[in-house]
């Protein structure tokens, strides 16, 4: 069990935004994990090392089925004051002033692949699904928040690819 809070994680309305995506993704049944800066940010926070650098976006994994869900998952998050961007993976919250990214993967991939719009635009998760089944759950302040292991952080950054 930590003790670490929020206020540690130094990230401005990262409970605020967290809350809402646990909650949306929670009530979907869809599992996810966060991941990028935050979730090695949450890593040092275990050895009580504070964040070394900020970030005003929040990328979560979530593994899903298909576009009619992943766009059910945008409407709710919608109704909560998120805005879709340009990147169709991307939402923007203005009153947090926060941008979230919600990375797909799961069935509704295709050869490691995410194609969004009939317009280029690829995602490439290959070893999301392979993280997920390592993700390791962190307390902090009331919630369980689930990010990939150290070697799993590594493999993502090397095989991450957004064109």
């Amino acid at each position: 069990m930590s003790d670490q809070t929020y206020k540690e994680l130094a990230i401005p309305y990262f409970k605020e935004v967290f809350d809402v995506i646990d909650k949306v993704l929670t009530q979907r049944k869809i599992p996810y994990y966060l991941v990028g800066v935050n979730a090695i940010a949450l890593e040092l926070l275990r050895d009580r090392i504070g964040p070394c650098r900020g970030t005003k976006d929040i990328d979560f994994a979530i593994m899903i089925s298909s576009m009619n869900q992943y766009e059910e998952i945008i409407t709710d998050l919608e109704t909560y004051g998120f805005n879709k961007v340009k990147d169709p993976w991307t939402l923007f919250h203005p009153a947090y002033n926060v941008v979230v990214d919600l990375l797909p993967f799961g069935e509704i991939e295709e050869k490691d692949t995410m194609n969004f719009t009939d317009r280029f635009t690829e995602l490439h998760v290959l070893g999301f699904k392979e993280v997920l089944e390592e993700a390791k759950p962190v307390q902090i302040d009331e919630k369980m928040i689930f990010i990939p292991p150290l070697q799993g952080m590594v493999l993502l950054k090397c095989l991450f690819r957004a064109n």
